[in-house]
């Protein structure tokens, strides 16, 4: 219990510092896992093509794709946060999914890592 408190902490604390220069932004998080064999930095090397891939399809470098990884524990936990600017920006994005790339994206993580939950949520500077 005390795994999943400090986990669920750490992956909530940066949605709460990603809404950069907008007074509200779109914040999707992710709890994954690496699959056996597999390393953050294969996973981290297709992250950066669905940020390229993103970033392209909604017009916009606005789009921001954090890692969180584990610093005490299981090092094979970590988690995503996906910042938008939008929900316009956010819907761009998960259409872009579907595509021939996207799917593609989406097979290269599948391959190196599970994703067991997801959130979506608005996040507001105060």
């Amino acid at each position: 219990m005390k795994k999943v408190l400090l986990f669920t902490v750490f992956l909530l604390a940066p949605a709460w510092c990603l809404a950069d220069n907008h007074d509200t932004s779109i914040v999707e998080m992710w709890k994954c896992s690496l699959k056996d064999g597999k390393t953050m930095e294969e996973v981290q090397a297709v992250n950066k093509r669905w940020l390229a891939m993103t970033r392209k399809v909604a017009g916009t470098e606005e789009i921001n794709s954090y890692s969180l990884e584990t610093v005490v524990g299981d090092l094979t936990i970590f988690g995503f946060a996906d910042a938008y600017p939008d929900m316009a920006t956010y819907a761009k994005v998960k259409a872009a999914e579907d595509t021939e790339e996207g799917e593609a994206i989406d097979a290269e993580f599948d391959a190196l890592m599970d994703c067991s939950d997801n959130r979506l949520y608005k996040s507001t500077r105060h």
